[in-house]
């Protein structure tokens, strides 16, 4: 076990990554191209829509069109970043519609600030899953999770994209449910993040896996969370019609498809000028089903007391996130922590310390290098990752014998929690 004086200085050396974190945002924002926030742009336009008495959604595809066709013409670099829609569901208009009473400036303000919190919350929350052992490691990674997302280094923390507010206050909240047994918050956090991102309702696969007695409620957060989305059409129809549509231009015309494995199909489909609704649907139907029953039975092993809460948490969540069908940059950001401890405990099983350093470092260039050799192999790079990561996990806690570094003691799951009050 490590001395509290040594890791009382890599305390202090954490505390220095971090300040250095921090300190180099004003030169990163500034050198920053397109210029940061290019999402809260988003959200403003969508509150001046709103200030002005018309439709946000309606507004976003027309100016979609107008832009398709310039750049069909020949008036615009295929390369820049396009115009995007608010493809916020209608339910969210009420609170955007709030922001039209603030000023510009007060808002943005604020809203960074709170961002910032909740990119931290996350990382927070995700560092719990760190073993005694792994405090140094955690202390050390932690700074970089925001700059380096799926382990590879990224600028959409930039974005501002409400998503990182989103799942840091999700995770924070589940971290109350592991240690305390309050599921409420959590709950309650994930219906309404639901109501801005409804894939995230696959979110509440956590604590019915990692928390005994939990499926029905979840059960209930799911109907209570598609109820919401399904009233939608019948409250707003016209709202709901343009925002089906701008959600819909968001693959035909700015071809987002995201890094989940379906989405991966469905850019490379795209590409070759095939059809990708269908097979991606279906890709995303079998693989969703296969992972979703490799995270029940590991979570049978869990509750059974065959690995211990720390444990599980990276692989649960690689797991969660890939259940959802359209994997982005800020999905896979509160990643970070989970995916480097799968990999750390997979290079230090049976290894002296150094060199699981020297391989953990080497696996780290390597995959930010072929990242970078050009941007188009950033998203097959993360997508894979995450993928691969789960099945290592995975497969460590399916075999015990491959843990030969992280061996405990088998608790019930009743204990499991206290084991976490007490790291």
């Amino acid at each position: 076990m490590m001395k509290k004086s040594s890791l009382d200085r890599y305390t202090l050396l954490s505390f220095l990554f971090w300040l250095g974190a921090f300190a180099s945002l004003p030169t990163l924002i500034a050198a920053e191209h397109p210029a940061a926030g290019w999402d809260l742009h988003v959200y403003a336009n969508a509150v001046r829509s709103l200030a002005a008495g018309h439709d946000p959604y309606a507004d976003g595809v027309a100016a979609q069109r107008i832009y398709h066709a310039e750049l069909m013409s020949g008036q615009h670099d295929p390369t820049a970043m396009p115009p995007y829609t608010y493809v916020y569901s209608p339910i969210t208009l009420p609170l955007v519609r709030i922001l039209t009473a603030v000023s510009h400036s007060t808002a943005v303000h604020a809203y960074w600030a709170f961002y910032i919190l909740c990119i931290m919350l996350g990382v927070w929350a995700m560092s719990q899953a760190a073993e005694k052992s792994e405090r140094v490691f955690i202390l050390l990674v932690a700074p970089a999770a925001a700059f380096f997302p799926g382990l590879l280094q990224g600028d959409v923390f930039f974005s501002g994209n409400l998503a990182f507010m989103l799942y840091g206050l999700v995770l924070a909240s589940a971290v109350l449910g592991w240690k305390y047994r309050q599921w409420l918050p959590f709950y309650a956090v994930v219906l309404a993040a639901s109501c801005v991102k409804a894939p995230l309702l696959s979110l509440l696969v956590i604590p019915a896996l990692s928390a005994a007695r939990q499926w029905r409620n979840a059960a209930i957060a799911a109907v209570a969370g598609l109820g919401l989305f399904a009233v939608q059409p019948l409250l707003w129809p016209s709202l709901f019609h343009n925002y089906l549509q701008a959600v819909e231009l968001q693959f035909s015309f700015n071809h987002d498809f995201g890094v989940s494995p379906a989405g991966l199909l469905g850019n490379a489909l795209y590409a070759l000028h095939i059809p990708y609704s269908p097979l991606t649907t279906i890709f995303y139907l079998l693989y969703a089903a296969a992972v979703l029953a490799t995270l029940i039975v590991l979570a049978r092993r869990y509750f059974a007391g065959e690995f211990s809460l720390q444990q599980w948490i990276p692989v649960l969540m690689l797991g969660v996130v890939l259940i959802n069908p359209r994997i982005k940059e800020y999905d896979i950001a509160p990643l970070s922590i989970p995916m480097a401890l799968v990999a750390w405990r997979f290079f230090s099983r049976g290894s002296t310390l150094w060199r699981a350093v020297r391989e953990m470092s080497f696996f780290f260039l390597m995959i930010n290098g072929f990242a970078h050799v050009d941007y188009v192999f950033w998203k097959p790079i993360a997508g894979s990752l995450i993928a691969v990561l789960f099945a290592v996990g995975s497969w460590h806690l399916l075999h015990p014998e491959t843990q030969s570094a992280y061996q405990h003691t088998p608790l019930r799951p009743e204990q499991l929690s206290k084991e976490l009050i007490a790291a």
